[in-house]
């Protein structure tokens, strides 16, 4: 099932996307629903940010694919767009969290800027002559955005920790999960917001400051504790995988007064660990920017394509080898094994999948093991309890939902070509629970509700990456 990227991209774009306000009439059946960035009266919604950033690096990377003036025409006319209604919050004077929205945003800000650069356009004007997005606007943007994002992250726990005496890692010492290693806090939205930060500040501001030197050694440590004290490591085949949990540890982890309500944390996802691959592929793509005395130059992220001998791009290699086993051995990318590496039995909490917010202490299969590990330090209250069983049967059913179990790797597709991506594996196992709908095409006009659209912006983050990395065809 073997589909080149730009015309899969490019058929979204056409009869799905477009440039215009509401979903062209060509595919006014399809389910997804590319417009709601536009269409929310509060635009500063997380979730909004973060689709409107994966729309910028897809509408710019499918650019130079285009198959004709026409369509380049309406790219731009839908980049300028989004543009006008999100610029405002590229920097936000006060983040809401340190998450993956902002980063995403800045990242796809940031490739309108290396396109106009590369276009010789002064101004983003197709789609209103009269409020133009010009390249000294957005670079202004992104060069606050990486002082204020790098300021703010660098006073959390999320930053510190990988700094410190074995980065504060925690080992599991009771239950299922006994001899797990988890970080502390949550590592998806940290390194995909220092990768982004390490990557536009090498590409505007130079690698002859004090954040790229900061940034360069604290990813050189972060790959360390992904292998020593947040990755749960094995061999395989002669290869080193690495099964990081997407967890932000348990109340206690981080300090006495640290109240973290997840308790499903030690559960990996493919979503979320694509998110860490990413920010580790952008450092290596820093680095590289600096290798070709780029910097300060605005390339974009197709002129910038990381080694795979550079440190980061290493360690983003051997997350990427767990899922590949994990969809052979199991035929599913989306991942809600036990990591360390046993066989997980299903949510057996009181009240199932009938009553997902059962306040009751679960006792059996992955809530049981997320639950005995939480209360090793700290009794949570029902409050905590029900959100875990909200949250373990969501995954349950993600499990068996096309949408979710595709969509999810397709990000991973940022580090170039790891036969993740490139053997056909993957795909196989999309068509396992999608069959004939498995083309990413078909997920994003077929599938329904919030979890299709997640799904879809993810593989418009992937086929960005496939392009911005060189990938003319996926398997």
């Amino acid at each position: 099932m073997a589909f080149t990227v730009k015309t899969e991209a490019e058929k979204i774009f056409t009869n799905i996307m477009g440039d215009g306000a509401v979903r062209l009439a060509a595919d006014s059946g399809s389910k997804t629903n590319f417009h709601d960035i536009f269409g929310t009266p509060d635009k500063s919604v997380g979730v909004k940010r973060q689709r409107a950033g994966s729309q910028l690096l897809f509408l710019t990377s499918l650019y130079s694919n285009a198959s004709s003036a026409t369509v380049r025409g309406q790219i731009l006319t839908r980049i300028h767009r989004i543009l006008i209604n999100y610029k405002a919050f590229i920097n936000p004077a006060n983040p809401a969290n340190v998450g993956p929205e902002n980063p995403i945003l800045a990242l796809g800000a940031y490739a309108a800027l290396a396109l106009a650069k590369d276009a010789n356009m002064a101004s983003y004007t197709q789609a209103s002559s009269s409020n133009p997005v010009t390249q000294t606007e957005l670079r202004t943007l992104l060069t606050n955005y990486v002082s204020n994002f790098y300021t703010r992250i660098t006073a959390q726990p999320d930053y510190k920790n990988v700094n410190q005496s074995n980065g504060k890692g925690v080992t599991v010492s009771v239950g299922a999960l006994a001899g797990t290693k988890h970080a502390p806090t949550a590592l998806n939205g940290v390194t995909l917001g220092l990768g982004a930060v390490h990557f536009i500040n090498a590409a505007i501001n130079g690698a002859g400051n004090a954040i790229y030197s900061d940034l360069s050694a604290w990813f050189t440590q972060m790959c360390t504790r992904l292998r020593q004290s947040y990755g749960n490591s094995r061999d395989n085949n002669g290869l080193t995988e690495l099964c990081v949990n997407i967890g932000a540890g348990r109340a206690g982890d981080n300090g006495n007064g640290s109240k973290i309500d997840q308790m499903r944390g030690y559960f990996p996802s493919s979503g979320y660990n694509a998110f860490v691959i990413w920010g580790l592929n952008l450092a290596a793509r820093a680095y590289r920017i600096a290798e070709l005395g780029l910097t300060t130059q605005v390339p974009q992220f197709k002129n910038a394509v990381a080694l795979s001998s550079h440190v980061c791009q290493q360690t983003a290699a051997e997350i990427m080898n767990y899922y590949n086993t994990q969809i052979l051995n199991e035929g599913r990318s989306f991942e809600i094994g036990l990591p360390n590496f046993m066989p997980g039995g299903p949510n057996a909490a009181p009240g199932g999948s009938e009553y997902p917010g059962s306040p009751s202490a679960p006792t059996a299969g992955y809530a049981l093991a997320g639950y005995q590990h939480f209360t090793s330090t700290f009794t949570p209250g029902a409050d905590f309890i029900a959100n875990s069983n909200v949250q373990y049967n969501m995954l349950q059913e993600s499990n068996a939902d096309a949408a979710s179990v595709t969509a999810y790797l397709y990000t991973t597709a940022w580090y170039g070509g790891h036969t993740l991506v490139t053997s056909g594996k993957l795909t196989s196992a999309i068509a396992n629970k999608a069959g004939s709908a498995a083309l990413p095409y078909n997920i994003v006009s077929t599938n329904t509700g919030l979890k299709a659209e997640a799904g879809a912006s993810r593989i418009l983050q992937g086929l960005a990456g496939a392009m911005n990395s060189g990938i003319t065809t996926l398997n």
